[in-house]
């Protein structure tokens, strides 16, 4: 078998978690998961005739608002895992995206849900799904074992966790903070008793672009889901967070 293929309207890759993809207790870090994953549907939608490529040149793009991921355990350092994308629907503005990872032999360890939107990268409209230029459209209805994404809100009453800089290395193609970007900064933030416990749950919305040189105020504690992080510039929340352990 291949390193990449497809089954049916799934699209799959091998990869192996490195040393540097993996975190103090040699499990894959949610960083390194995440930016997976999204170079997995950058992948797809450019096999498919529908990548940055195309879609620049007509001045659209696919951005991501919502993710969430389930986790039963994560990979660890030299594991090799299948990771897979599919298209599952359209459901109002919104492609609704779905993922797994699972190991050599079958086993599950992460399964994810996600819906992406397509804008305008001049006027930053959203526009509307039927807008996407024709290309290889594959949907595959099965439903992954995470749960839909959630709505996150901002939360008034958190505490400030300190200040966080962009730089040139947390951008993209785009010209703003990488998605899976957000993962390693609100990571960097959580209390330290926190980082070394088992991620179970994780979802995360995106909510305003941040480009080079903005400062986000990082606030964050305990609710009733979890521990939740969110960003704000300039009185603008840009991305919430919420973990489970």
């Amino acid at each position: 078998m291949s390193e990449a293929w497809y089954d049916g309207a799934s699209f799959s890759r091998k990869f192996i978690f490195r040393f540097g993809d993996c975190d103090r207790q040699k499990r894959a870090s949610l960083y390194a998961v995440m930016k997976l994953l999204s170079e997995l549907a950058g992948e797809d939608y450019e096999r498919r005739g529908l990548g940055y490529e195309r879609l620049s040149g007509i001045g659209q793009a696919l951005l991501i608002s919502r993710l969430r991921l389930q986790f039963l355990r994560m990979p660890l350092h030299i594991e090799t895992v299948t990771a897979s994308t599919w298209e599952r629907c359209i459901k109002g503005p919104f492609f609704c995206r779905d993922y797994e990872i699972r190991t050599e032999s079958g086993e599950l360890l992460v399964s994810g849900s996600s819906q992406w939107f397509l804008v305008d990268i001049i006027s930053r409209e959203v526009l509307r799904p039927a807008c996407l230029p024709e290309g290889g459209r594959q949907e595959d209805p099965r439903k992954s074992d995470a749960p839909e994404c959630e709505r996150l809100k901002k939360l008034e009453g958190l505490s400030f966790l300190g200040s966080r800089t962009v730089y040139y290395t947390d951008l993209d193609a785009n010209g703003h903070v990488n998605n899976a970007v957000y993962a390693k900064i609100a990571v960097d933030f959580l209390p330290e008793e926190l980082r070394t416990r088992d991620l179970r749950e994780f979802s995360i919305n995106y909510f305003t672009e941040t480009k080079l040189g903005e400062a986000l105020e990082i606030s964050g504690g305990e609710t009733e889901k979890g521990f939740a992080v969110q960003g704000i510039a300039h009185g603008t929340l840009h991305f919430g967070c919420l973990f489970g352990f």
